[in-house]
């Protein structure tokens, strides 16, 4: 009996052993794909991926010049293992034909590469050109907030309507528009911007306290209007900005531009974030999933607005994690410094109002921070940020 016994210890720590020594051998990622190029019909179709691999791993898609592209949408973004990808390749409308890579990327960075490439289509139009733009943000101030004799709406409307007229936008996003502000802005530039608004202190988006976005009626198309609160239910209202500085409804609008001239399109997105510091940051990454949502196509992107938070602070972080920031990417720079200016400083006091940007084509020729004054005067209580871009076919 004792014999035995011995013989099953000696049976189990070699087992433990063994168990031991194949958890400490390092597994060596594999992952590859077939077919390894896909000629695809310039009409829209679907093609399948078949994908071997001992491991997880991530899709994305890459242009030559390293960025997604729009028109290749994988059915999954990661998976595990060995499986069929299907890809759905979009219609091609242009003459020229072109390619981009869908690339299977495991953890320790083990890539495989299918390379895709799209018929044109011998009786369609030329591919769409550059396009040059004008884009801003401009926090407008209520108009109920001042009663002095400098600042009152009465007064203060007619500066107002001169320096958006100065900015020379070609497409805008405002924050803190009342109803009566949004009646006004309808008037006063009838016949030259286009304007659509967001209230998130209704759950139809009709309302005061709005943000909104304003475009150039005779040069752009809108489509793909959306609104969404900055929660993690973002098709409810909610009031999710609350703390010592109050209690608000905070949450974002977007929509997708077409230029007509150059038949270029983008992504645009305003907000006026959290003013309280808590959910300021935490609530940040909501807007990076909102871009995803409702940009699935990968257009170049602009997420634009009053963001009431400083470069320093973490969710501005959180937004340069995902686009970047154009103060930091422009060639050339001018006006303030800081774009808040509280009616009193005219080099401003705080940079928190922004334009990022994301996606293949986009060069930021000129940033601006316009601190103009009217007789001495504000036109409102932060300045404008103007870009002035180049978005590349």
């Amino acid at each position: 009996m004792r014999s035995i016994l011995i013989i099953m210890a000696s049976f189990a720590a070699g087992a433990l052993l063994l168990d031991s020594c194949h958890k400490d051998v390092p597994v060596q990622e594999a992952v590859s794909v077939i077919p390894g190029t896909v000629d695809a019909a310039k009409d829209m179709a679907s093609y399948k991926l078949e994908v071997t691999a001992n491991c997880t791993w991530s899709v994305t898609t890459e242009g030559d010049d390293g960025q997604a592209v729009y028109w290749i949408t994988p059915d999954r973004s990661s998976g595990h293992d060995s499986a069929i990808v299907t890809i759905r390749v979009n219609e091609n409308k242009y003459n020229d034909s072109r390619s981009a890579s869908v690339v299977f990327t495991t953890p320790g960075g083990q890539r495989a590469v299918a390379i895709v490439t799209q018929k044109g289509d011998a009786g369609g139009s030329d591919a769409p050109g550059d396009a040059t733009l004008c884009l801003g943000t401009y926090n407008l101030r209520m108009s109920n907030l001042d009663t002095d004799d400098v600042n009152k709406w009465s007064v203060r409307k007619e500066r107002l309507k001169q320096s958006i007229n100065d900015c020379g936008f070609d497409v805008f996003g405002i924050q803190e528009v009342s109803t009566e502000m949004q009646t006004w802005l309808e008037s006063e530039f009838k016949g030259s911007y286009t304007f659509r608004f967001f209230s998130p202190y209704s759950q139809n988006g009709n309302g005061n306290k709005a943000n909104g976005i304003g475009y150039r009626t005779s040069a752009f198309a809108l489509s793909d209007w959306h609104f969404f609160w900055a929660t993690g239910t973002p098709d409810t209202m909610s009031t999710n900005d609350t703390g010592s500085s109050g209690s608000f409804n905070r949450g974002g609008c977007c929509c997708i531009l077409t230029h007509k001239q150059s038949g270029a399109r983008f992504f645009f997105m305003n907000t006026h974030a959290c003013l309280n510091n808590e959910p300021n940051a935490a609530l940040a990454p909501v807007y990076i999933e909102q871009e995803k949502r409702f940009n699935p196509g990968c257009l170049p992107s602009f997420f634009v607005g009053d963001m009431n938070a400083r470069p320093e602070y973490q969710a501005s972080e959180t937004y340069r994690s995902y686009w970047k920031d154009s103060y930091q990417t422009a060639l050339r720079k001018s006006g303030a410094s800081a774009s808040y200016n509280g009616f009193t400083t005219v080099s401003g006091k705080y940079r928190i109002d922004y334009i990022y940007h994301r996606g293949n084509g986009i060069t930021i020729n000129d940033f601006c921070i316009s601190n103009k004054l009217y007789d001495g005067k504000y036109a409102s209580d932060h300045f404008p940020v103007i870009v002035n871009c180049k978005l590349s076919k």
